[in-house]
């Protein structure tokens, strides 16, 4: 019923919006996004398929059409399900709650390749990151785009270091600090800090994910070598 609200408070503004489909299910998302590969997917973070199927699909999203943008609607703040919904890839969250005003406006937002959150929630994934055990560690890709001066400034500056604070780490200028960030906002087409917090997130369930399928990988190697040993008896 939700789906087919929103299906009519689009059309009433077609000409600020061209909408290419509409899905319920996981099935019917991917097989969308697969066909009509849109700018932005708005997708609930509970499908038919049940809470929060919307969320377990955003990492093949990723993998399979990293060109898209996800806005995930949830049906309240909660604070788990905002920071899974951006480390898992979503670009922008919503609170079903909230005007379609202002979905109109965080659509277009997130199109523009804007972050979409309010303060609490950019604050729960700060936190959420802040409190991370491990130290910052950049992509590879990333690393070969910035010096070594830079990306000594991006680890201090997503462990939620001031410039201020940078600058007396690392025996520089603020001014210096600054220049360096600006430098690496514009390599790394972000906006900022937030921008990278978020990109580290991502980073993150990318090596648990990798991780994971080494590990079943591994599993399967032996499994199929004890059933060769056990077929040579």
């Amino acid at each position: 019923m939700h789906c087919d609200l929103l299906r009519k408070a689009f059309y009433s503004v077609r000409q600020r919006f061209h909408v290419v489909a509409f899905a319920s299910n996981t099935v019917e998302v991917l097989t969308a996004l697969q066909q009509k590969r849109p700018q932005v997917a708005v997708i609930s973070s509970d499908l038919q398929d049940g809470p929060p199927s919307g969320l377990r699909i955003l990492p093949e999203i990723r993998r399979t059409h990293p060109e898209t943008k996800v806005l995930v609607v949830t049906a309240s703040p909660d604070k788990e399900l905002v920071i899974d919904a951006f480390r898992l890839g979503a670009v922008g969250v919503f609170s079903r709650n909230g005007p379609f005003d202002l979905l109109r406006k965080s659509i277009e937002a997130v199109a523009r390749g804007q972050i979409w959150a309010n303060a609490e929630e950019l604050h729960y994934v700060l936190t959420a990151f802040a409190k991370s055990p491990k130290p910052p560690k950049l992509d590879p890709k990333v690393e070969s785009r910035i010096t070594v001066r830079e990306a000594a400034v991006v680890r201090l500056a997503i462990e939620g270091l001031s410039n201020r604070e940078i600058a007396l780490r690392l025996a520089l200028t603020e001014h210096t600090v600054k220049n360096y960030m600006f430098r690496v906002f514009d390599k790394l087409g972000v906006s900022n800090r937030v921008e990278l917090v978020l990109a580290s997130l991502r980073q993150e369930e990318r090596a648990r994910e990798e991780l994971a399928e080494k590990t079943e990988l591994a599993a399967e190697k032996v499994s199929a070598v004890g059933k060769q040993m056990a077929a040579g008896r």
